[in-house]
């Protein structure tokens, strides 16, 4: 009996599919790593083009800014007028300051995109009996305004006008 040996020259469909399987996990892996880095065309697009990460920008900022400020006690923010300073109580925050111009101590800084936020600090808040110890001290609602660009923030910080991109509100009493 005379066996034969005949090469083979052609591929069987398990090499194909194997081969198909792994060029298709590189280049999954490889999108992924790509696109973390931010080298898609997606990724570098204009910060105007993407408006859900500029809104998640400026929430996470409002939201640091408010932690931040939750860590002083209610005496910074009183109003020295109707609360009765004593001798050596903190000096009350300003009712409005701006930021990138007014940072305090360690206070959180304004993502790159945005050209300006509000600190505001209001005096009008109701309360339920007026003239009731603590020495009247209301309550003071604590206001974050960011703005996106440069003419979209008003003159004076806390000031009428403006397109607010994203405000934060809370209030801290005594």
């Amino acid at each position: 009996m005379k066996i034969c040996r005949t090469r083979e020259t052609g591929l069987t469909l398990l090499e194909v599919m194997v081969s198909l399987l792994l060029l298709t996990i590189v280049a999954l892996a490889n999108s992924a790593i790509i696109r973390s880095l931010g080298l898609l065309g997606v990724a570098q697009s204009s910060s105007d083009q993407r408006p859900a990460r500029l809104r998640t920008l400026a929430m996470e900022y409002v939201q640091a800014e408010m932690e931040y400020l939750a860590n002083y006690p209610y005496i910074s923010f009183r109003d020295a007028g109707a609360c009765d300073p004593a001798n050596g109580l903190a000096t009350p925050f300003l009712e409005a300051r701006r930021i990138p111009a007014g940072y305090l101590t360690s206070e959180p800084r304004l993502p790159v995109p945005f050209s300006a936020a509000d600190i505001l600090i209001a005096t009008d808040e109701s309360v339920v009996n007026p003239g009731t110890p603590p020495n009247d001290c209301r309550p003071r609602r604590v206001t974050v305004n960011v703005y996106l660009h440069a003419a979209d923030a008003p003159a004076t910080p806390g000031g009428s006008g403006g397109v607010i991109f994203v405000r934060g509100e809370t209030a801290r009493a005594p």
